[in-house]
Formats: structure tokens, C-alpha cells, sequence
């Protein structure tokens, strides 16, 4: 069971990065299939919105990264609840990062559901001449 969860995590981080990245590459073949201007519009908003929040929260975990690295090179013993609180801090951060990541998913679903987007992305390969199926892409679609 667990090694699903992980595989449906690493499944969603993926489709988030491919989807920020190429959604507004794929606005014409978007159209094609059907989905309204307004639409891809709105979902490239959402997109753009959650890559800047993501953006600074690995910026925010980085802060504390290296905030821990200072504390440890000062002091470890005398610093440890101030570095306990830093990983404390640095696991809510990624949680938070995985949440984004969830939401985001769930409110691009509004504008563009998972058959358009795939229909879109076989399309858009098809387009640039790379019709070849990867392992990610049958995992989703046996979904």
C-alpha cells in the first residue's frame, strides 16, 4: 500500500511540473479538442500562481537550511532546540509544499479535466513528431 502512495505522489509531482510547464505550450491543441480561451487562461493563471508560491517556499526552505548549518557550526549542543525547531519548521514547509501542489491539481480539474489534458498532450506530441508513450503516461492512463 505504501509503495502506491509513494508511486501516486511521485505520479502528481510529476504531472504538475509537466503541466506548468507546458499547458501554455499546448493552448492550440487545447482549443482543438475544445477547451474554451477562457479556460486555458484561467488554469495557466492558477499554474503561474502556485510556480510563485512554490518558488518562495523552496526559497523559505532553503533559509532554514542554511540557518541550521550556521547553528551547527557555532554550537550544535548549545544551539539544539533552536535546530529542532528549524527541522520541525522545514518538515511543515514541505508538507505545505505537497498541499500546494494537491490544490493546484485539483483547481486546474476545474478548467481542464485529466482526458482533455491527456488528449491534449498526445496531441501536442503527435504535432512535434514524438508519438512515443513513456512509462508515466500508461501508468495515468490505466487510471
Amino acid at each position: 500500500m505504501r509503495s502506491y502512495i509513494i508511486l501516486g505522489m511521485m505520479l502528481l509531482g510529476s504531472m504538475f511540473s509537466y503541466a506548468s510547464i507546458s499547458i501554455s505550450n499546448m493552448e492550440k491543441e487545447l482549443s482543438t479538442i475544445g477547451i474554451s480561451d477562457e479556460k486555458i487562461e484561467d488554469a495557466k493563471n492558477i499554474l503561474t500562481t502556485a510556480l510563485k508560491k512554490h518558488r518562495i517556499m523552496l526559497i523559505e526552505l532553503d533559509q532554514k537550511e542554511l540557518e541550521i548549518n550556521k547553528l551547527l557550526i557555532d554550537d550544535p549542543e548549545k544551539n539544539w532546540f533552536k535546530i529542532n525547531q528549524l527541522f520541525d519548521e522545514i518538515g511543515q514547509l514541505n508538507a505545505n509544499v505537497k498541499k500546494n501542489q494537491l490544490k493546484t491539481q485539483i483547481d486546474v480539474r476545474k478548467y481542464i479535466s485529466k482526458d482533455d489534458y491527456l488528449k491534449a498532450k498526445d496531441l501536442y506530441m503527435i504535432n512535434r513528431g514524438a508519438v512515443r508513450k513513456t512509462a508515466i503516461d500508461v501508468q495515468i492512463n490505466k487510471n
